[in-house]
């Protein structure tokens, strides 16, 4: 439904915006949308006129069976966890074969993994700021919200005693992954150390520059969900120190590329590609694409 009215239901000429004659688009060059869905029905055109990415960039995040599909037909970015660089690799490698299976380019899909820093001038400090982050830190608040993320009640368990992981309706990645690691309430209490499941690069600059490409290097990722430990502390730090360091080594931009989101992310363009799910509904193709 959503691609007939952001890729169909304007033509790229339809608005005119002529002032004296009061006349904002042609009315012809503007059509309905009939969607009749079993979750959504619509009968009526786009109500603005398109951006000039039209469809607005595909973000997704969730690795199980079913998220796998979604984003290897919509998804432009993937957000993916994995608590060491061979699960991540695993995963990317999948997510890729997912996407070329569905037809589409799959380099075309940025694959983002989140990441903790914690980064100062010298090691020591660095290491002294991470302390400092542990102390104020819940291990049993992390494993709080990976029980709502899985939907699992650890309180019955005690810190050794296997844990019967299963299928169910909540993070269906999170529960494999810790399923295939037999991880007990004592080594998520452990890895939740910091409240989070995400992996973590501390040191100086320099040492924090080495780990994150190495990641890129060996995971084959695009690029980091820089989540924070303190705010507004983390996105400073890393603005300060990191970012520098990286533009040094041309790993990091240091100018933003023209255009809308979409180019920047791609260098492709505006638009999403012909490969894409999106394009088969595009003026010119709209009638035998919603049949």
């Amino acid at each position: 439904m959503l691609y007939k009215l952001w890729e169909g239901s304007w033509d790229e000429d339809a608005v005119i915006r002529d002032r004296s004659s009061r006349i904002y688009a042609d009315p012809a060059k503007v059509r309905t949308i009939r969607h009749d869905g079993p979750f959504y029905k619509v009968e009526g055109p786009h109500l603005s006129e398109p951006s000039p990415q039209r469809t607005p960039v595909l973000l997704q995040a969730g690795s199980s069976g079913r998220g796998l599909r979604f984003a290897a037909r919509h998804a432009e970015c993937v957000f993916i966890a994995a608590p060491d660089k061979a699960a991540a690799k695993k995963a990317v490698t999948g997510l890729r074969q997912a996407v070329a299976d569905a037809g589409r380019d799959p380099r075309a899909v940025k694959v983002l993994i989140g990441v903790n820093v914690t980064v100062d001038d010298s090691e020591a400090a660095a290491r002294d700021k991470l302390e400092g982050h542990r102390a104020h830190a819940s291990a049993e608040a992390g494993l709080a919200h990976f029980w709502a993320s899985t939907g699992i009640d650890f309180e019955p368990y005690g810190l050794d005693d296997p844990i019967p992981y299963g299928p169910g309706n909540a993070l269906q990645s999170a529960t494999a992954l810790a399923q295939s690691r037999g991880w007990t309430k004592r080594d998520l209490l452990a890895q939740l150390a910091l409240g989070g499941r995400y992996p973590l690069a501390v040191g100086t600059p320099a040492q924090v520059a080495d780990e994150l490409e190495s990641w890129v290097r060996e995971a084959d990722v695009d690029g980091f969900n820089l989540t924070r430990l303190a705010s507004p502390g983390t996105y400073e730090d890393f603005a300060r120190l990191v970012v520098p360091e990286l533009q040094d080594r041309g790993s990091y931009k240091t100018r933003y590329a023209p255009g809308t989101w979409r180019n920047k992310l791609t260098g492709q363009g505006d638009r999403l590609p012909s490969d894409h799910a999106a394009a088969a509904f595009r003026r010119g193709m709209v009638s035998q694409a919603a049949k």
